[in-house]
């Protein structure tokens, strides 16, 4: 059996993915991911600074009034003092405010607490995702450089001859089965056909020699009765 010559191609790595490239996209991933590290840190404060707000918010309402250093500009501070503590002016956005209770400022910075929460998440989730692909760029320089190459051989599906054969003589063997099957069955049929038609002549046949008894009977009756008449009985 004559072997197919299989084909395929050779190609360098350095050629796809020469190891400059992909240095430069792995540094710019991860100049990427820098960035982001300084977004989360940001948004870790933001956490921090709204966990402390919701605890004072919780402890303001306990006294009456409070004596603070209120600040005034950058670097001066004055005495005063806190009144109505049960009473916060809480910024809804662009530049809306509205007066809440204590219970009802905590809840509004639970939810922009939770908001904050899934933040980090979805960035945490985006960092990885860069990691992984820092990490892949690198791999790729190095195996450039070391002089990697990539083969690909055309797939060509060879067909087995006893497997063939095999299948011919099953096909063959079937036929010749199913026109034994038709044969038969019209053999039946041809038996059944004769076999009603036996029944049909034997009927007939039945029929008649029982209207030839009635007539002789019916016959014989009139005979006897002209005899009877004839004789004065």
């Amino acid at each position: 059996m004559e072997k197919t010559e299989k084909k395929g191609t050779v190609t360098s790595l350095a050629s796809l993915f020469p190891p400059e490239e992909a240095r430069k996209a792995s540094q710019r991933v991860l100049d990427t991911i820098a960035e982001h590290e300084k977004e989360l840190d940001q948004l870790n404060e933001f956490i921090s600074d709204n966990n402390s707000i919701i605890d004072l918010v919780q402890r303001i309402p306990e006294q009456l009034h409070h004596d603070i250093m209120v600040p005034f500009g950058k670097k001066a501070f004055f005495p005063g003092r806190l009144i109505h503590t049960n009473e916060f002016l809480v910024l809804l956005g662009e530049s809306y405010y509205v007066d809440r209770t204590s219970k009802q400022t905590t809840e509004i910075l639970k939810r922009r607490g939770n908001t904050l929460g899934s933040q980090v998440e979805s960035l945490k989730a985006v960092m990885q995702d860069l990691k992984a692909e820092a990490s892949f760029f690198d791999a790729t320089a190095s195996e450039a450089a070391e002089g990697l190459v990539e083969i690909r051989e055309d797939y060509i599906e060879e067909a087995s001859t006893e497997t063939v054969s095999h299948t011919d003589i099953k096909t063959v063997d079937e036929d010749e089965e199913y026109a034994r099957l038709l044969s038969r069955m019209d053999e039946l049929e041809k038996q059944e056909l004769e076999a009603e038609n036996d029944d049909e002549s034997e009927l007939e046949d039945s029929d008649l020699e029982d209207q030839g008894n009635q007539v002789l009977m019916e016959h014989r009756v009139e005979n006897s009765e002209v005899w009877l008449s004839s004789a004065g009985l």
